[in-house]
């Protein structure tokens, strides 16, 4: 077996399942070769050596349960191994056996120093990762400062508008309750009141006011709070699955005597 996936957490001796059932036992990880020759890229596979055992294949699945002998068909249908998390604490992994009849015909080598090749499939949670460190890639792209900054410079002209809306909106009041304005026409005088009644409701205090004030706070603290996150899960992508650890604070050295 050729792994893409880390196998850190993959021991000798290890289970090899089908579906829950034991069927073997990991024998090497990582299983070098003398004359294998791979390419170091990011195809990069680590290979695993397992044994199938076939008192378990009798015990479990009967008689006719010989997987060695009829391999080439299993694979055909879609058999494929994968790595699994067997202990969440620990990190210990096992290898697990299924049918994946989507996957691709098999291509390549079929045999490698003397044993045959199982092919393989990413796990559920490498996958997961992969997608997490896509999408932080995408996020880490994203202008959060200045988008921050724009934010925090909106909000503080927002309150400078307010201020300036509110001088207005007092010279206003003064021009409706003047001696002047009952000189004007009629239908100005309504215009005037008209005007006045809708500045009222953008003051500061106004339902209108404070909502869009509260929003652009609230707009302001996600984006601040973001920051942390994304350098958490930039630092250690599978943070989402598992807890990321606190750092111990550094402890003052001795002094020299």
């Amino acid at each position: 077996m050729f792994f893409k996936d880390s196998v850190r957490g993959l021991q000798p001796g290890a289970p090899l399942e089908f579906r829950g059932i034991r069927l073997g036992t990991v024998s090497k990880v990582p299983f070098f070769a003398s004359n294998m020759r791979q390419v170091f890229n990011d195809d990069y596979r680590i290979p695993v050596l397992v044994r199938i055992e076939p008192e378990r294949l009798k015990a479990q699945l009967g008689e006719n349960a010989d997987v060695g002998a009829h391999l080439t068909e299993l694979l055909k249908r879609g058999l494929r191994a994968s790595l699994k998390t067997g202990n969440l604490v620990t990190g210990a992994l096992y290898v697990d056996l299924d049918f994946y009849p989507k996957e691709p015909p098999i291509t390549g080598l079929r045999e490698f120093d003397g044993y045959e090749i199982i092919p393989t499939v990413s796990s559920g949670l490498a996958q997961i990762q992969q997608r997490l460190v896509e999408t932080l890639d995408k996020i880490n792209n994203l202008p959060l400062n200045p988008m921050i900054e724009q934010a925090t410079n909106t909000l503080s002209e927002s309150q400078r508008t307010m201020r300036r809306l509110q001088t207005t909106l007092d010279n206003m009041n003064k021009i409706t309750s003047s001696q002047s304005m009952q000189q004007l026409p009629a239908d100005m005088q309504t215009t005037l009141r008209e005007l006045n009644r809708s500045m009222q409701g953008f003051q500061p205090g106004s339902a209108a006011y404070n909502k869009m004030v509260a929003d652009m706070q609230r707009l302001d603290q996600v984006l601040r709070e973001l920051q942390p996150v994304l350098k958490t899960l930039n630092e250690k992508s599978n943070a989402l699955v598992f807890e990321a650890k606190d750092k111990k604070d550094p402890e003052p050295k001795r002094a020299k005597q």
